[in-house]
């Protein structure tokens, strides 16, 4: 059958189960009943005229013919992104409902400034914000949920590529050891090998900043001992405070410290963490993706020049 005759919607909904597997989790993802998906998985395997997958238990397996549909689909997805963009770009109007979702750190100190700065210079545009961490933030954006994503990754870790997403960088900041101040002082980087000695706190949930945090211990020649985690910066900070470990935090997590903990860049392997912005591939020229994206620069070029 033509290739005109194919549903973008369904090509979307195919491109989500490839990612997650299984029909209940495509319908989370995509807002709709596992029962609509397949109905319209149904309907797209009979405009291809080939089997699109196989049950195997709860999960389907992509066949052949689906993995070069979902291939693709990025392609067609971030040309109507791009068409779209295109035809709001004529009007260079800045105005409507963004949304932004933020993880924790970001959302304190990157957030507030650049949404001021939009509110002042575009009182027509609405930026209804949540919070979420990647990889659900990725997912958000992909399914249309969301339209920038303030996401992170970390040195030593592989960055992950998707053709779904573009991701603007915004700054770089380094990764800091939290200290207690009662047996602490100095403000010289401190090579991570004098801390093996240290009990540490860990950031609960957040996998990648576990395994960043085992792969530079492992560097500098030991293997961290994790007391305590938590997912709340004060009480990590808390923890520390009194004496009960030490922990990697990055530097945008300051303003949660208390006055009795001491921050220490490392060394051997110094350490760092980028915050950026993913956008569905082909935005970027959308007028109001790209007001909050430059103002979100702004701020964090501001963040970067004062050492935040």
């Amino acid at each position: 059958m033509a290739a005109d005759l194919y549903d973008v919607r369904r090509l979307r909904l195919l491109r989500e189960l490839s990612l997650h597997g299984t029909i209940a989790a495509t319908a989370r993802v995509c807002s709709l009943t596992p029962s609509a998906v397949s109905q319209q998985l149904t309907l797209l395997e009979r405009e291809v005229g080939s089997p699109l997958f196989i049950r195997d238990g709860r999960t389907l397996v992509l066949t052949e013919a689906a993995r070069v549909l979902v291939d693709h689909t990025e392609g067609i997805l971030a040309a109507l992104e791009a068409a779209r963009a295109g035809v709001a770009a004529l009007t260079s109007q800045v105005r409507g409902v963004l949304r932004l979702s933020a993880f924790p750190t970001a959302a304190r100190a990157l957030v507030p400034g650049a949404l001021a700065r939009c509110r002042a210079e575009y009182p027509d545009l609405q930026v209804r914000l949540s919070e979420l961490q990647a990889p659900d933030a990725i997912t958000a954006v992909k399914a249309g949920h969301c339209d920038i994503a303030l996401v992170y990754g970390y040195s030593l870790l592989p960055d992950v590529a998707d053709a779904g997403v573009e991701v603007v960088r915004l700054l770089t900041e380094p990764l800091l050891v939290a200290l207690p101040a009662a047996r602490h002082n100095g403000t010289e980087p401190l090579p991570l090998a004098e801390l093996a000695d240290e009990p540490w706190i860990a950031a609960d949930r957040d996998a990648e900043l576990h395994e960043l945090l085992r792969r530079a211990c492992g560097l500098a020649g030991f293997v961290p001992r994790i007391d305590y985690t938590s997912t709340d910066l004060t009480v990590i900070f808390a923890l520390v405070e009194a004496g009960l470990g030490v922990s990697l935090v990055p530097r945008l997590a300051f303003e949660s410290m208390s006055s009795d903990v001491v921050l220490r860049e490392v060394t051997e392997p110094a350490l760092t963490r980028t915050v950026s912005a993913a956008i569905r591939a082909g935005s970027g020229r959308n007028p109001t993706i790209a007001a909050v994206l430059d103002a979100l620069r702004d701020v964090a070029d501001e963040l970067q020049a004062d050492g935040g």
